[in-house]
């Protein structure tokens, strides 16, 4: 028979014994199993020494003391009603007992802290899970949402995300491994902390997968990043920093003393939105779209190669129908392909 930990309390529940009668009308709901459970005959459960579980999910203290005064003269009250996201269970609802203490007046309510942090909805278990992910390896908002959706069927929103990934006092986090390969890549994400704008960098390592430093700034601008940059890897090896294409990287980079590759996923993505806006244009005919369509892919296939002569080789060919090219298209290739060629080939060379 097998034993199941509830996650919604446990640390506060040890565990339940499942029976097979439990799946009896498919999985079986948490609030259920509780009440059938601990809470035979209408008796009150102790799940800690300081919290009460009594019937339908209503929490109430054992020995209530005002968190202000420290007094026991307290006035049991009524209930109050709270809908937090308990991991895999989704959106419950629980009722946690009010109090107001005789002697400073003031009132209080039972606290879950140790399953929800205070004026919190989502569990403790969400954040814990996100520190566990980053862990092993830089992931976007995007996919850190993906893997809480994978994990407890929920999908928090970005800012969500970004409030759990928020770093306390420290400016900075440092990761310690042994080796890196000397191939990083750069990024920064606009977030808000306490209501107020700021960034965090972020430096990774591009092979092993793994962030090597993260750190909050106010503002970016090219002595926040070179400080950084140059702080975290004055002690490894360096060789090659991959970043989007803000001109303030090229020089950074330069001083550094690294090879700087330029994103080709962010090439694409940005010459990839004028072409989209032509798509959906009614002024473009269908033929010059099916015309703009081919031309990107060859701009494209340039750099789907590891092989350097090879990509030369298949810019010549497009250079050579270089009239034939849509505008828009002929635009990127002559302000930001041909300048940037070598920033954007150094991951072909040995």
């Amino acid at each position: 028979m097998s034993v199941t930990m509830l996650s919604t309390l446990k640390t506060n529940i040890s565990q339940i014994q499942l029976l097979l009668s439990d799946f009896s009308n498919g999985v079986p709901e948490p609030g259920k199993i509780i009440v059938e459970r601990f809470l035979m005959d209408n008796k009150p459960y102790h799940v800690n020494k300081g919290v009460v579980l009594l019937l339908n999910n209503h929490f109430e203290l054992v020995n209530p003391i005002c968190p202000y005064c420290g007094s026991y003269h307290v006035i049991r009250q009524e209930f109050r009603e709270r809908n937090p996201i308990l991991g895999e269970f989704g959106d419950c609802r629980i009722s946690v007992r009010r109090y107001l203490c005789k002697k400073c007046g003031k009132r209080f309510v039972t606290q879950l802290n140790l399953i929800i942090e205070p004026n919190h909805r989502y569990a403790s278990i969400f954040k814990e899970k996100i520190d566990g992910l980053v862990k092993t390896g830089y992931r976007s908002l995007r996919k850190l949402g993906e893997d809480l959706h994978t994990f407890f069927g929920i999908s928090p929103s970005h800012q969500s995300i970004k409030n759990w990934l928020k770093i306390g006092d420290e400016k900075r986090i440092n990761n310690h491994i042994p080796d890196y390969s000397g191939y990083y890549c750069y990024d920064e994400q606009y977030i808000k902390i306490d209501g107020r704008k700021s960034y965090r960098l972020t430096l990774f390592d591009a092979l092993l997968n793994i962030p090597i430093a993260e750190e909050i700034a106010k503002k970016i601008d090219y002595t926040t990043v070179y400080n950084f940059l140059k702080s975290v890897l004055a002690d490894k090896p360096l060789i090659t920093i991959t970043t989007d294409h803000k001109r303030m990287y090229n020089s950074i980079i330069e001083k550094l003393g690294a090879l700087h590759q330029l994103c080709i996923f962010h090439l694409f993505k940005m010459i990839g939105k004028d072409v989209y806006d032509r798509l959906k244009s009614k002024a473009v005919s269908y033929r010059n779209k099916i015309k703009l369509c081919i031309y990107f892919t060859k701009i494209k296939e340039i750099f789907r190669t590891y092989d350097l002569n090879i990509a030369i080789k298949r810019l010549n060919k497009l250079l050579d129908k270089y009239d034939d090219i849509p505008r828009v298209l002929q635009k990127w290739i002559r302000k930001k392909i041909i300048p940037d060629f070598e920033r954007l080939n150094i991951f072909m060379r040995e």
